[in-house]
């Protein structure tokens, strides 16, 4: 079949080419992992080695976090460094291990079977985050841009994370995407419902409901066209709070679960976050045990992992600058509504310039979602440890709408800014080789993880 046969077939089913997409990326992408584990020598593998040793078949998939996840669903956080994880993917994985022993037949479920259920349900989250993104860029974009930013989602460089290993970021994607289909279509407590469950997977989950809650809320409630309404702020306060609360609850229930289990017990001595602020356990141990922090992963030996993230953070800040820039006054207008600024053009607004109506990644609609993408990466650059940008980008829409828009330029705008649909075509490029690399790597137990 040609290129154009599969792109003809593939917008006419769109949600099946995305399925066979993800379906065929699993499967290369654990062909190559376990070849590779068995034909190179793996670096280091001592941390993947779990008491009792999971079964030889399983090892390649044990590598990096999810050694963590394992001892999690074996034992629960009997060790305060497990703390950084959240409860969800582990939950799954003791679930799903229970049920995978009770249909073998078997009363005791083996790692092998905690490690199975998270592939699985890994494999679901990837597929289901793809549609999700599919059917949120469909909200105000064509089927074409739809398409092709779930294709490039499923590219991501994190190949391993993505379609082969018990990961969070698929479930990280996919109640991300899901919780942002429903704030788009206004059902805002169905949308904190899944940010909810979302935050079960990474912390960082909190975060959104609070953004575009506050966004919705606070700013396009107490602000309209450029004036400030008391009564209007105060209404949109009280849904503000209780939704981003929803969304931010399992955070602050594992918080909890914590404390209780670290901080309350006579025998134990007394840990330091337990008698800090709130006596919250998260940012003490992501500081402890993992060196987050401002610029403390800024020095010259972590200079390699800054040059691997390179790519990433370049296509991300681009995106961010291609769309403020697009967009100033509203931007503005949406953002600090207290500061005067020209008025918005009178309803019904003039037509959109010929560029704009061929940019859907322009949309006026999306700035909370750019304003997250945007904060997200300066957090990932400034606090945390750069390299995991390589996965972390695979969590938000905005860096896949706008691969898909350089892409996407028509030939009009080809001639008016050359060079731009090359970039796109360099990105693909960029993740097919990073991403064969990075499976070998994963194997081998090299990093960056």
């Amino acid at each position: 079949m040609s290129s154009a046969s599969w792109r003809d077939a593939a917008l006419r089913r769109p949600e099946l080419a995305i399925v066979l997409s993800s379906l065929v990326l699993r499967l290369l992408t654990s062909l190559v992992l376990v070849s590779t584990f068995y034909l190179v020598p793996s670096f280091d593998a001592s941390a993947a080695v779990l008491s009792p040793p999971v079964s030889p078949v399983f090892q390649p998939f044990v590598r990096w976090d999810t050694v963590y996840f394992v001892h999690i669903a074996r034992d629960g956080y009997a060790q305060e460094q497990r703390l950084a994880f959240m409860p969800g993917l582990p939950g799954i994985m003791r679930g799903g291990g229970v049920l995978l022993a009770w249909l073998k037949g078997e009363d005791k479920t083996t790692q092998e079977d905690l490690v199975l259920a998270g592939m699985l349900a890994s494999a679901a989250a990837t597929t289901g985050a793809a549609l999700a993104l599919y059917r949120l860029t469909l909200v105000f974009s064509s089927i074409p841009h739809a398409l092709l930013a779930a294709l490039l989602f499923l590219l991501a460089p994190a190949r391993t994370v993505l379609h082969a290993v018990p990961y969070t970021e698929p479930f990280a994607a996919l109640f991300t995407f899901l919780g942002m289909l429903c704030f788009a279509r206004r059902r805002h407590l169905l949308a904190a419902l899944v940010w909810a469950v979302g935050t079960a997977f990474r912390a960082q989950g909190l975060v959104v409901g609070v953004g575009f809650f506050g966004w919705k809320f606070v700013l396009r409630t107490g602000w309209k066209d450029g004036r400030f309404s008391l009564r209007r702020l105060i209404t949109g306060l009280l849904p503000f709070m209780l939704l981003s609360l929803l969304s931010a609850a399992p955070f602050f229930a594992f918080q909890a679960y914590a404390y209780r289990q670290f901080c309350t017990t006579p025998t134990s001595p007394v840990r330091p976050w337990c008698t800090k602020g709130l006596g919250l356990s998260y940012g003490w141990i992501q500081s402890h045990y993992w060196d987050n922090g401002p610029f403390r992963y800024w020095t010259l030996q972590q200079l390699p992992n800054f040059v691997l993230a390179l790519p990433v953070f370049a296509l991300s800040f681009a995106a961010s600058y291609s769309y403020y820039s697009s967009n100033v006054l509203p931007v503005l207008r949406s953002t600090v509504p207290f500061i005067p600024l020209p008025s918005p053009p009178p309803s019904p607004s003039p037509p959109p310039s010929p560029a704009a109506a061929a940019r859907p990644f322009l949309d006026e609609s999306l700035i909370p979602y750019v304003h997250l993408h945007t904060a997200t990466t300066l957090l990932l650059l400034v606090s945390s440890h750069v390299q995991i940008v390589l996965r972390v980008c695979a969590t938000g829409p905005t860096v896949w709408w706008f691969a898909a828009d350089l892409l996407l330029v028509g030939k009009a705008e080809a001639d008016a800014e050359r060079g731009r649909k090359q970039w796109g075509r360099r990105w693909v490029g960029y993740c097919v080789v990073w991403g064969s690399i990075a499976v070998v790597l994963w194997a081998t137990f090299l990093p960056p993880a």
